[in-house]
């Protein structure tokens, strides 16, 4: 035993070998959160579509209580832990570039921040809210990567917490998805593309523990199931491009506006904060109940509108859309924490549908497929990633080529709206508020007056 200590003392006086222990730790820890949180999601999801299903008209108080008590965690304990998570990580990245004071970055990564997200989250979810866990996945992931870095640094100073919050983000959308390759292609296009020769063994390490962790908690599984897309010919290819040049547009047009609406009411509401960001939660419970009027598959983050659309039991249609964009839009407006990864995807598996039920002699599957990948290129104007995603979720490695055609069409027709994704124009949002107010210029001493 006492060899053993011996040699345990001598393996943790090296630095290096502290920076992995602590590496493996964090992911170990983030793997677990994530499943964990995974668990209370679909819970909590399952919970209000049992509840409404039975008792609709419950949805009139719930959907606005809950809304309320969820902007109300975020504006009192967490304000930064509102909306997706994956902005706050970007500009937490960024500010850590630039070498500024840990008190910028701690309100973007934090425990607290993980908890507030983790709770306001599961409200919006219990109040039928479009919202989805895979952005609170990524900032929850980043923020125990960056606690522990910070922890760990003390011991090894060769942390890199720049690399830690990188690895965190990736772990955390690998374990969200059960993707892997997946969480390393979305660090590399959205979050570090300039410095993934400095993180790379980083990143990988993270995603690997955090992935092992997951799968050994829940099982190997594909996040979309393995959907019937029967053979895929050259026919299809006109389909494809048509499907990315709207799902593109549809996207950028998503994300714009909702960013727009963030921005102006931000600045409208700025006098009586607190009364108005109540307010704009309630009203945005209100419009969920309007909108479960018109269709009841406006609630929720949509994963089961998507496995319907996949199985071949749901044909969508132009309101369906319709109400899925205004649902989202609502939910994350109302300033809870929930991210727009899921409900991206059920637009985008939406639009698919609707296309092939006028596009006779398609596959309406692959079509939805194709659908989510445009999309979700168009939100985030990150293709690789968008495609790498889908089809490690289906493993349909024979429309790989649709895939890619669908997700770079999408890409030049999400440019028609500008350059700048969602998650980057939040970003600077963020930057923005978090930099502190310039100094009042120093007034220059009175001249002396004339000698008496």
């Amino acid at each position: 035993m006492s060899h053993f200590r011996r040699r345990t003392r001598a393996f943790l006086a090296q630095p290096r070998n502290i920076h992995r222990v602590g590496l493996i730790a964090a992911a170990f820890v983030a793997g677990l959160v994530a499943v964990g949180y995974s668990f209370m999601y679909r819970a909590a999801e399952h919970f209000s579509v049992r509840t409404f299903e039975q008792h609709p008209y419950w949805l009139i108080v719930a959907a606005p209580l809950c809304f309320a008590l969820g902007w109300w965690l975020v504006n009192r304990f967490a304000p930064r832990a509102g909306g997706s998570g994956i902005p706050q990580v970007m500009a937490a990245v960024d500010l850590h570039d630039a070498r500024v004071d840990h008190a910028l970055i701690a309100p973007l990564l934090s425990l607290r921040v993980a908890v507030v997200k983790i709770v306001s989250s599961l409200l919006c979810v219990v109040g039928g809210g479009a919202i989805g866990r895979e952005g609170p996945t990524v900032q929850i992931s980043a923020s125990l990567f960056y606690v522990f870095g910070r922890y760990i640094r003390t011991f090894s100073p060769m942390v890199a917490l720049e690399s830690w919050m990188l690895a965190g983000s990736a772990a955390g959308m690998a374990a969200a998805f059960n993707t892997p390759l997946g969480g390393i292609v979305y660090a590399v296009e959205e979050l570090a593309s300039k410095h993934f020769s400095r993180v790379r063994t980083t990143v990988l390490s993270a995603v690997l523990v955090s992935g092992l962790v997951s799968q050994w908690l829940v099982g190997s599984y594909l996040y979309l199931g393995f959907p019937r897309i029967g053979r895929v010919g050259f026919a299809v290819i006109p389909a494809a491009f048509v499907v990315g040049v709207l799902g593109g547009a549809l996207g950028a047009f998503f994300g714009d506006a909702t960013f727009r609406t963030s921005v102006w009411m931000r600045r409208r509401l700025s006098v009586r904060r607190i009364q108005a960001g109540l307010a704009v939660a309630l009203v945005c419970g209100v419009a969920m109940v309007l909108l479960r009027l018109i269709d009841a598959r406006a609630l929720g983050p949509g994963n089961r509108l998507v496995s319907d659309i996949l199985a071949g039991d749901t044909v969508a249609s132009f309101k369906l859309i319709g109400v899925r964009f205004a649902s989202t839009m609502a939910s994350y407006l109302s300033g809870c924490g929930g991210g727009i990864f899921a409900p991206s995807l059920a637009i985008g598996a939406s639009l698919g549908s609707w296309v092939a039920s006028w596009w006779t002699g398609t596959n309406a599957v692959l079509l939805a497929l194709l659908g989510m990948i445009a999309v979700l290129t168009g939100v985030t104007r990150a293709p690789f990633t968008s495609f790498v995603l889908i089809l490690e979720m289906t493993d349909r490695h024979s429309a790989i080529f649709p895939m890619m055609l669908a997700a770079l069409v999408a890409l030049g027709s999400a440019r028609l709206f500008g350059t700048a994704s969602f998650y980057e124009q939040s970003k600077r949002a963020l930057l923005r508020d978090l930099e502190p107010a310039p100094a009042a210029p120093q007034q220059p001493p009175p001249p002396p007056g004339p000698a008496v």
